[in-house]
């Protein structure tokens, strides 16, 4: 104290510089610890193992945050689901374990897409395929990984086009679900009135990419120059805001891409099942038939007695 006092009456404008300085590191530490703690709380409210998320920096935790606020943009029905089900622990569990081996009997991995190519969603089966974890995926540009000879293509498939009916299936909306659970006439006129401006169509989207695999070359399948071909195929989201009675006029809103991918089977298959249904036949490189199964009468012999 003594020593404090006489440093500060020697140098009085050093002494509180230095005071000052202690002062600013004790609240850039307290201002860091809080920031960590909320970071921390953050990190668990996300939809992934604690094992995962305590691993997490505070760049990627806001990556897979603002992928999980769009993808409830995109699929609001499905936060109520959600909702419900962690009101009892036990179906919470068993929906966990559901979703988990659907996704491994998919022999795939489901993605979704933003319009503009951010990817929302990936499942965590995509390491299976292509040896990038779930964690590394979200949040990032499906462009990052693809093959750049098919970026136009991906473009193109992200696009929404003016729809015709063929391609489109009405969707379901929030709106549709309030209706029923309003009483009130003028309430449900209203919300009505606003499903006929609202509507949500699913256009079916399938298409091959490039995707990068850096999956060891045992285990990698059918691959060239670090890129495996996937087959992709699901559906692009669009809703529309129209004024009029019509279904196909008015303002369209790509929400996003829902697909599934699977990897191509390898070329070294020498055995294939052959099912009730099917038969085998050869044919040379000019489409001429070198070999025919013989189960191939009976399906003649069924094709004609359906056409008399």
């Amino acid at each position: 104290r003594d020593f404090n006092k006489l440093s500060s009456k020697q140098d009085p404008s050093g002494y509180k510089d230095a005071v000052m300085k202690e002062k600013s590191k004790n609240a850039a530490r307290t201002r860091r610890e809080k920031e960590n703690s909320e970071f921390y709380e953050l990190a668990k409210l996300l939809p992934l193992p604690s094992a995962i998320t305590s691993q997490l920096d505070k760049a990627s935790i806001i990556r897979l945050t603002t992928s999980y606020l769009k993808m409830r943009i995109v699929f609001p029905e499905g936060a109520s689901v959600i909702s419900h089900a962690a009101s009892s622990a036990s179906l919470d569990i068993v929906g966990r374990e559901l979703g988990s081996h659907l996704l491994q009997t998919l022999d795939g991995f489901i993605f979704v897409v933003a319009p503009d190519g951010k990817i929302m969603y990936i499942s965590e089966t995509a390491s299976v395929h292509l040896g990038l974890s779930q964690v590394e995926l979200t949040g990032n540009s499906i462009y990052e990984y693809i093959h750049p000879a098919d970026h136009d293509e991906m473009t193109a498939v992200l696009t929404a086009h003016q729809p015709y009916h063929s391609h489109f299936v009405h969707g379901k909306t929030a709106t549709t679900h309030l209706c029923t659970q309003i009483n009130s006439s003028s309430l449900k006129q209203l919300l009505h009135r606003l499903l006929l401006l609202f509507l949500e169509y699913e256009m079916e989207r399938s298409f091959f990419l490039r995707m990068k695999c850096v999956l060891a070359k045992r285990n990698a399948g059918l691959t060239c120059a670090g890129y495996k071909v996937i087959h992709c195929s699901g559906y692009l989201k669009v809703r529309q805001y129209s004024l009029d009675m019509s279904p196909f006029d008015g303002c369209y809103q790509n929400v996003g891409l829902m697909a599934v991918g699977h990897s191509l089977p390898p070329s070294a298959v020498t055995e294939i099942k052959l099912h009730s249904n099917m038969f085998m036949f050869r044919a040379s490189l000019d489409m001429k038939l070198i070999f025919l199964d013989s189960r191939y009468h009976v399906f003649i012999r069924l094709y004609i007695l359906l056409r008399c």
